[in-house]
């Protein structure tokens, strides 16, 4: 449903984020209502392109192991598994997620092996193997991950202590995540990428600080979020869809804190219109007074991080 109102697709959010089974009616609603699960083809596309830019980083960028021999780490692996299962096809020899909460549906991973199988050229290599996975269920997708794909899923665990043993993981990525975890959590999480990353590994990001609610509601620019105090942002923030309102230059500060080498910045800079619409907007005294127009706008980023021997 494009063009649904954010401000009621917020309030509706705020209550499914205190149900017993808020991801689940979450889920039926957007499946059913906004008809935006599965992903529409075109993200699906454009998700492919991520894997492949993540996957690249990892070829170019790490000291370490091919694939083969390689452990893979994602935090916020999300609904339909599509980046991990893609990982897991391109080689890795174990691939360990987590979520904060169970946020995966059977039905969207067997969505993306279906239609992996049918785009599997897009990855530039022939050698993925996906014969003889079985279609999942609520009982068995944890094994089928785990035996057909080397994939640990394990939720709910919180990033910022994993239990996972120190130096032991060679490529990490985060997806479209950051901009949904409280300012207040990311540097203990970004330190325990550190900890658990091998020396010469890799962590591969890319950050999206654009309103969310944008993306289904034409009215409104990517920007709207910026309009409003933090009082009145809580109010329109749900759970389900919580977005922090950070920008670049917020988590450059934050990395810049640790240990980590920055290897790549590629921030996303508006266009034309989009810049006349910052310009013009009513932006919260907090926007307007600690940032520069330039930091503001910024849209997205892709960021590379190496932990150096």
């Amino acid at each position: 449903m494009k063009n649904m109102n954010y401000k009621y697709k917020a309030y509706l959010q705020k209550f499914f984020s205190i149900l017993p089974k808020g991801e689940t009616v979450n889920y039926f609603f957007q499946k059913y209502i906004t008809k935006s699960l599965p992903i529409p083809h075109h993200l699906f596309l454009d998700k492919i392109e991520i894997v492949n830019r993540h996957f690249n980083n990892y070829k170019n960028f790490s000291l370490l192991n091919n694939p083969g021999d390689s452990i893979y780490y994602e935090f916020g692996a999300g609904y339909d598994m599509m980046i991990p299962i893609s990982m897991s096809m391109l080689g890795f020899k174990h691939l360990i997620c987590i979520d904060i909460r169970e946020l995966i549906f059977p039905e969207l991973i067997n969505d993306s092996l279906k239609r992996l199988e049918n785009f599997k050229s897009k990855f530039g290599i022939e050698s993925m193997v996906m014969e003889n996975i079985p279609e999942v269920n609520r009982k068995n997708y944890k094994e089928v991950l785990k035996d057909f794909l080397r994939i640990q899923y394990n939720a709910p665990l919180d990033a910022k202590n994993t239990g996972i043993q120190s130096n032991s993981i060679d490529f990490i990525i985060s997806n479209a995540t950051m901009e949904h975890i409280p300012q207040k959590d990311l540097t203990d999480i970004i330190i325990e990428c550190y900890r658990i990353l091998k020396p010469g590994g890799i962590m591969s990001n890319e950050i999206d600080y654009v309103d969310h609610y944008s993306y289904f509601d034409d009215s409104i620019s990517v920007y709207n979020y910026l309009k409003f105090s933090e009082s009145e942002w809580e109010k329109l923030n749900p759970a389900l869809m919580y977005q922090n309102r950070m920008r670049h230059i917020d988590y450059l500060r934050i990395i810049n804190e640790t240990d980590f080498e920055i290897l790549k910045v590629e921030p996303d800079y508006p266009d034309d219109k989009e810049t006349e619409q910052i310009k013009n907007m009513n932006l919260n005294e907090y926007f307007r007074n600690n940032y520069s127009m330039e930091e503001l706008s910024i849209k997205k980023s892709k960021i590379v991080l190496r932990k150096n021997f």
